[in-house]
């Protein structure tokens, strides 16, 4: 058993085409996943190498995130989350910590937030939530 398996509690460890392991998650032959890379400069986390945006703007998956104790750029968030698959564009709230990410293909919001949920990305801290339920619509506001 993997220790990213136990940690996310599912999945079933595989090799993509490269000979790579898979994230602990095995989507399917329809959701290809790109090689895991280090060459992220601003996290320790191995993530994929970068990806292309989005061609299509049909959301499938919104996240929400909020950097602490630090505002992230957009540069940095761009190169971040721009390793998964078809990004369609990233939301900072004007003076704020936090916004909203979104992507074409759920599998790849799932994979970023499975990676990158409490990562240290460029000194701070990153959460990660979905923005939506699972009907799109969005989620309630919870104290924690």
């Amino acid at each position: 058993s993997s220790g990213i398996n136990a940690e996310y509690g599912g999945g079933n460890m595989y090799q993509s085409q490269d000979g790579m392991p898979g994230y602990g998650v095995d989507y399917g032959p329809a959701y290809v996943q790109p090689p895991v890379t280090s060459g992220c400069p601003y996290t320790d986390v191995a993530l994929p190498s970068q990806q292309p945006y989005s061609v299509s703007k049909i959301c499938k998956a919104r996240l929400f995130f909020v950097s602490a104790p630090s505002k992230l750029t957009q540069e940095i968030l761009t190169d971040v989350f721009c390793r998964f698959s078809d990004l369609i564009d990233i939301q900072i709230v004007p003076g704020t910590a936090y916004g909203y990410i979104r992507y074409g293909i759920k599998e790849s919001a799932d994979a970023a937030k499975m990676l990158l949920d409490g990562a240290n990305v460029a000194g701070s801290v990153l959460r990660i939530s979905y923005a939506d339920d699972e009907n799109g619509n969005k989620r309630a506001k919870t104290d924690h």
